[in-house]
């Protein structure tokens, strides 16, 4: 049984990779598909899966219990599978005959669940998936209106809350870089204004890994503050603190 942290953790990993949308892979060689971005955090915990790869049958064959209705973010737990799905009379249904009366997978349940992702955290309510073109994080229910715990993960550590943060430092009238890898020559995703609130995924090194408005990047630690810390203001310039530490990673060989 595959603890729920080291799934997520798992998951995580993958969506930092930023893999291509491609139908029927699990992000080991680049390209992913939704449920893909489950069997892939799945096989990097050591777990198996043996079954066909789609978001249907995950639906009705690893799901314990059986399948639920969201009525509200209150009723999701980190780790937990949720999907989308179309009923008989709406269009884009389009369920597989495996899935139909008289088929192999047949169980009563004639819903086609066409998208599948996972919950990362409730509050605040985030929710990671893989579509085109790159992995994405949605922060409200939206379409999202089924869930489920997934039989090959242990849901007993109750999964992880990541932490909210505080995005500030510097001279306090720059925004402070978001970057794609762990490195001041890495891609800019976004430039957070001072005070920004984003989750901690990541710390503890001179890079956090952080989630900030359904992007996933990394900000120098000095930036990153727990919510509420007390700290003395002091006015540096971004670009220098930005050079200070690649001075430093490069005697430390701290670089990304």
């Amino acid at each position: 049984m595959i603890k729920v942290e080291e799934f997520l953790a798992a998951a995580e990993q993958i969506a930092a990779e930023e893999p291509a949308y491609g139908q029927g892979h699990d992000g080991h060689d680049g390209l992913c598909d939704c449920i893909g971005l489950i069997i892939g955090a799945i096989r990097r915990c050591g777990g198996q899966w043996r079954g066909l790869h789609g978001s249907n049958y995950a639906a009705r064959q690893e799901i314990r219990d059986k399948i639920r209705q969201i009525t509200g973010s209150g009723d999701l737990q980190p780790g937990e599978l949720v999907f989308k799905g179309y009923e008989q009379n709406q269009g884009g249904y389009s369920l597989p005959a495996r899935y139909q009366k008289g088929g192999e997978y047949y169980t009563g349940d004639l819903r086609d669940y066409y998208h599948v992702g996972i919950v990362e955290s409730v509050y605040p309510l985030r929710i990671r998936h893989m579509t085109s073109p790159r992995p994405k994080m949605d922060t409200s229910i939206g379409k999202w209106g089924y869930h489920g715990k997934l039989k090959k993960v242990d849901y007993s550590g109750g999964g992880k809350e990541m932490e909210t943060v505080i995005i500030s430092g510097g001279n306090p009238d720059e925004p402070i870089r978001l970057r794609k890898a762990a490195s001041t020559g890495s891609k800019i995703l976004a430039e957070m204004p001072q005070g920004s609130e984003a989750q901690l995924i990541e710390g503890g090194g001179t890079w956090n890994l952080i989630a900030w408005n359904g992007l996933q990047g990394y900000v120098m630690s000095v930036f990153v503050h727990a919510k509420g810390e007390d700290r003395e203001t002091v006015t540096v310039s971004r670009a220098e603190l930005e050079r200070i530490y690649d001075t430093l990673g490069d005697m430390l060989g701290l670089r990304g």
